[in-house]
Parts: structure tokens; C-alpha cells; sequence
């Protein structure tokens, strides 16, 4: 073969030789970002994507996030969205490689800071379900949750990803509207309510307008704790009294009572029901609904603009 044909087959070789490398430096390229999205898409969080089915909240869980919901007035499904990424509610409770435990997935330190006993057994248990959700409740207040949900879950695990998960999940089991097995309409026929509010705009009692001699229903089981002539307390647990008046009772104080369970009639054509932790009137309608076929949300969560994120408090994880 002839010297000048020898190099330019030589320079050919060399030349299909640096793009062979090219392309296969390429290809590792792509592989490694590929990766990494797969990596950075599991990094604290559990995989969703909105057109796929979610998993129902545990029945067992859903009137704790109800009630720790109301005590701190941050919103109930923000609880539940954070336990089923954390824990999958509670069936994976390692610890995680920050250290954090429990059903909520605190850090040592932040659960010393916000941990409370919230079913009064003598201490907080990050393992105890009432207790973590209740101090999940607690740290998320503190985070302002009520106004400012992404900016309260940043909080609680410094990623976006997180963040959308929650969220998410958050806006979808308020959609669902699960507690509606938990409370009933209280009056068993009705022709409207007026939801009368407090300074902070929040509806604190419905006046449900009837004919007289309506039944009147228990809102929600539990132990009837004070019988007047005209009104019913029950308490539903966690702190939480239900009151119904404009009524003529039918029981007495220490009836266990069931959802939907008779305990009076109407006086006359209006029944006010209301809620209060303690002495504190809460806003009734975060449980129940201001007509039978929608339960109200609890309270109102709303992500039409993201607060500026700023470190306020050690994230749990």
C-alpha cells in the first residue's frame, strides 16, 4: 500500500477512534445524570405522581389528625400527607440517617423542643402516635401552617420535593373529605344554617334552622358531660366538647353516645352546635359541615402563593 493511502486510512481510523470516545463519554454522561435524578427524586421522599391512585388514610388515624388539627389550627390533612411520606403512618419507624425517630420523624432535639404528652400518659413517646402527631401539630403551628403551609413543611424537611409530596397528598385527602364517617349532621331535617364567625372571620357555631320537633343527633360520639333544659355537651375526646342547643334532651349526664345517636328534639326552630377545647370556642365548621352533603376542610389550606422560606426552627429531619 502506498504511504499517502496508509495515512489518510490511518487518519480515518484515528479520526472514528476520538468520536468512538466522544460518544461513549457522552452516553456515560447521560448515565450519570440519569442517576442522580433517580437518586434525588427518592432523597426524603416517597415516589407520587398526581394521576396515579393515593392510599387511604387508616380510619384509627384520622380523628387524631382531627383533633391535633384543631388544638394547634394548623390544617388536619398537611398531618396526615406528613406521616404517610415519613412513615408510611406509621409502618416503617427506623431511624433515619439524621437521627430521627418515631411516627413523625423528629430529631432528638427538636422533639425536646416541641414534644408534648398529648394523651396524658406521664411522657412524650415520639413512638406513641398521639403524641408525635400531636408535636407535629405543635411544630407546624409554630411554622405558621395555618397561612403559610409550604413555608410550615419546609420547615419541618428543608427539600421541595417534600414539600410538593405533602402537599399534594395533603390537598387530595381533603378532597376526600374522610371525616365524614366520623360526624353526622346533627338535626335530622333542616331547611338551611347560618354560620355566625368570630373576630378572626372563622365560623365558631352553626344555628341549624328545622320545624320544632325535629330529632336532634349526637355531631359525634362520646360522653355526655352536662344536660341543661335546653342544651347537651358531649366529650369527644382530646380535650374536645361538642354542644348542642335549642333542644329538649332525651339523655343524661354519662350516656355513651354514638354518632347520629337520638339525644333530643327541637324547642323550636333553631339549633346552635359549637366546639371548644376547654374554654376555647374553635370553629365548628373545620368538623362539621354547614350542609350534610360537604364536610367543611380543617381549616381552609390554601397554596395559591408560596411564602419566602426562611429558617425559623430546626427542621424535625
Amino acid at each position: 500500500m502506498k504511504r499517502p493511502a496508509r495515512k489518510i486510512i490511518l487518519w480515518i481510523i484515528g479520526l472514528l477512534g476520538v468520536w468512538g470516545v466522544v460518544i461513549v463519554l457522552l452516553l456515560f454522561l447521560l448515565l450519570l445524570v440519569t442517576l442522580g435524578v433517580i437518586i434525588s427524586s427518592r432523597d426524603n421522599t416517597l415516589p407520587f405522581a398526581s394521576g396515579t391512585a393515593v392510599e387511604p388514610i387508616p380510619p384509627d388515624l384520622v380523628p387524631i389528625y382531627h383533633a391535633a388539627g384543631a388544638k394547634y389550627h394548623v390544617p388536619w390533612a398537611i398531618l396526615a400527607g406528613i406521616n404517610r411520606v415519613e412513615t408510611d403512618f406509621g409502618r416503617n419507624l427506623s431511624v433515619s440517617s439524621a437521627g430521627a425517630t418515631g411516627w413523625m420523624q423528629f430529631e432528638p432535639a427538636t422533639w425536646a423542643a416541641y414534644g408534648v404528652d398529648a394523651d396524658g400518659d406521664g411522657r412524650a413517646d415520639p413512638y406513641d402516635p398521639v403524641d408525635a402527631i400531636f408535636s407535629a401539630a405543635n411544630y407546624l403551628s409554630a411554622n405558621d401552617a395555618k397561612k403559610h403551609p409550604y413555608q410550615a413543611v419546609f420547615q419541618y424537611n428543608h427539600s421541595s420535593d417534600y414539600v410538593r409530596e405533602v402537599l399534594q397528598l395533603a390537598q387530595t385527602y381533603q378532597a376526600w373529605n374522610p371525616l365524614s364517617s366520623e360526624w353526622v349532621w346533627p338535626v335530622q331535617s333542616h331547611s338551611w344554617a347560618v354560620v355566625p364567625t368570630g373576630s378572626q372571620h372563622e365560623p365558631l357555631s352553626v344555628k341549624v334552622r328545622s320545624p320544632s320537633g325535629s330529632q336532634v343527633l349526637a355531631g359525634h360520639e362520646g360522653t355526655v358531660t352536662r344536660v341543661s333544659r335546653t342544651s347537651v355537651t358531649i366529650d369527644i375526646g382530646y380535650g374536645l366538647t361538642f354542644t348542642e342547643q335549642g333542644l329538649t334532651p332525651s339523655v343524661v349526664t354519662g350516656t355513651l353516645v354514638k354518632a347520629g345517636q337520638r339525644i333530643g328534639q327541637t324547642e323550636s326552630n333553631d339549633v346552635a352546635v359549637s366546639l371548644a377545647e376547654g374554654k376555647t370556642p374553635l370553629p365548628v365548621t373545620w368538623f362539621l359541615p354547614t350542609s350534610p352533603e360537604k364536610l367543611a376542610p380543617t381549616p381552609s389550606l390554601s397554596l395559591a402563593a408560596k411564602a419566602s422560606v426562611s429558617p425559623t426552627a430546626p427542621p424535625p429531619d
